[in-house]
C-alpha cells in the first residue's frame, strides 16, 4: 500500500506553497476587510503562519458560523483567512496523492469531475442496463456525523509524515457537532457512542476528508459486493442494476458498513429502489437515458427567491446588476436540463419588471427635478 512519504510536510509549510495559497486563498474574497488586511501583511503572515506549523504551535482560529436555509437548513462554519491559506497549502499537497486511489465513478470536490460529469455517467449507466432499476441511498447529516477518530484513522493508513498529520490532527479537533444532531439518532447508536465527529462545512479539508471517509465504501462496493454500476456524489450513492433483488441486497450490505465500519447512519426516508425510467432523481436534475430536466423543487426555489430579488427591484431595494446576475447563474443550471423555454418565461418575466423599474426611476428624477425648481423658486421670492 503506497504511503504519503515522509518529508511531506515540509512542502506544505514551504514558502512556495504558502504564497501560492495564499493567492488562491484571495479568490472570491478579495473584497472583504480580512484578506484586503491579510492581502496588506502578506510577507509577514506567511512566515508567521510557516513558523507556527514549523514549530507545532498552529491552531485554527474559532469560525464564524452561519445558518442557511435552502435548499435546506444548514450550519456553514467559515475559517478565519489566514486559516484558509493552511486549508489551501495542505490540500495542494494531500489531494494529488489521493487522487491516485480514489475510484473514477467519485464525482464531487474532484479536479476533472464535477455535476455535469456525474449526469452524463449516470445517462451511461441507464443506456447500458436495459429495463435498469436503481437504489438510492443517503446518508444523514453526512458532515456533522463524520467520527474524528475513525477519519484520523483512514489519515494515518495513507500518511507516513507525523508532522502532517499532527497539523491535519488538529484541523479535525478544531469543530465538532457536539449534541447536535443527538435527537435524530438512538441513543446506542454508533453516532453517539463511538466519540466526537463532525466536520464543518466551510473548510477546503473537509471536502477531501469526507471524500477519503467514505472512499471505503467505494472500494466496499467495487471490491467486496462487485458492483459494476455504482456513483457517488459526496453523500449521495446511486446503484444500477436490472435484478431489483440484487439490488435490495446490495443495499442492506452496504447499509451495514456504513453503520459498523464507519459509524454513519442510512437515511431510511430516502433509501429508494425504483425502475429508472420513472428518472433518477441527482445532483438537481431528473435524468433519463436521453434526456434531462432540472428538479421541480430547484425550480421552485428559484422562483420563490428570484421573486423577491424582484419585488425588492421595484422598490428601489435590489440592483438590476444583482438581479441579472442571479437569472445569469441560475439559467446556466437550467440550460443543463434541457430548460430553455423554462429560462426564456423567466427572462420575460424579468424583462418585464425590469422596464417598469426603469419608468418608476425616471418618474422619481422628474419628482426631483420639480421638488428643486419649485424650492428655487421659493427661495427667488
Amino acid at each position: 500500500m503506497t504511503a504519503l512519504p515522509e518529508g511531506s510536510f515540509a512542502a506544505v509549510a514551504s514558502i512556495e506553497t504558502l504564497v501560492r495559497a495564499h493567492q488562491k486563498s484571495l479568490a472570491g474574497k478579495r473584497s472583504s476587510r480580512t484578506a484586503t488586511m491579510s492581502n496588506y501583511h502578506f510577507m509577514s503572515q506567511i512566515l508567521e503562519i510557516q513558523h507556527e506549523l514549523t514549530h507545532g504551535t498552529y491552531k485554527p482560529s474559532p469560525y464564524r458560523k452561519r445558518l442557511i436555509t435552502e435548499p435546506k437548513v444548514r450550519r456553514i462554519e467559515a475559517p478565519a483567512f489566514r486559516d484558509r491559506v493552511v486549508h489551501h497549502a495542505l490540500h495542494s499537497v494531500i489531494s494529488p496523492f489521493y487522487e491516485r486511489h480514489f475510484i473514477y465513478d467519485s464525482y464531487a470536490c474532484r479536479p476533472g469531475k464535477g455535476i455535469h460529469r456525474a449526469m452524463t455517467r449516470v445517462q451511461y449507466f441507464l443506456r447500458a442496463i436495459p429495463d435498469a432499476y436503481v437504489c438510492k441511498i443517503d446518508i444523514s447529516k453526512y458532515y456533522g456525523t463524520v467520527n474524528h477518530a475513525k477519519l484520523k484513522q483512514l489519515l494515518a493508513r495513507r500518511i507516513a509524515d507525523q508532522e502532517l498529520l499532527r497539523v491535519l490532527d488538529t484541523i479535525i479537533s478544531s469543530s465538532h457537532s457536539g449534541t447536535e444532531y443527538d435527537h435524530l439518532f438512538p441513543p446506542d447508536s454508533h453516532q453517539r457512542t463511538k466519540g466526537s465527529r463532525g466536520i464543518p462545512i466551510g473548510n477546503l479539508t473537509s471536502q477531501i476528508f469526507a471524500n477519503i471517509y467514505l472512499h471505503e465504501a467505494d472500494m466496499y462496493a467495487k471490491q467486496v459486493l462487485k458492483i459494476r454500476h455504482y456513483i457517488r456524489y459526496m453523500d449521495d450513492i446511486l446503484l444500477f442494476s436490472s435484478d431489483k433483488k440484487e439490488l435490495h441486497r446490495w443495499q442492506r450490505a452496504l447499509t451495514e458498513f456504513l453503520y459498523e465500519d464507519l459509524y454513519l447512519t442510512v437515511n431510511p426516508r430516502k433509501v429508494r429502489v425504483y425502475p429508472a425510467r420513472m428518472g433518477v432523481d441527482f445532483v438537481g436534475y431528473v435524468l433519463y437515458p436521453h434526456t434531462r430536466r432540472v428538479r421541480a423543487s430547484s425550480v421552485r426555489r428559484f422562483r420563490r427567491r428570484f421573486n423577491k430579488k424582484l419585488q425588492g427591484l421595484a422598490t428601489g431595494r435590489t440592483s438590476v446588476e444583482s438581479v441579472e446576475a442571479s437569472f445569469r447563474a441560475w439559467s446556466a443550471h437550467a440550460r443543463h436540463g434541457n430548460g430553455v423555454a423554462l429560462i426564456e418565461n423567466e427572462r420575460k418575466k424579468m424583462s418585464d419588471y425590469v422596464f417598469v423599474w426603469s419608468i418608476l426611476r425616471q418618474h422619481r428624477r422628474q419628482l426631483r427635478k420639480r421638488r428643486k425648481r419649485e424650492q428655487l423658486l421659493l427661495l427667488d421670492s
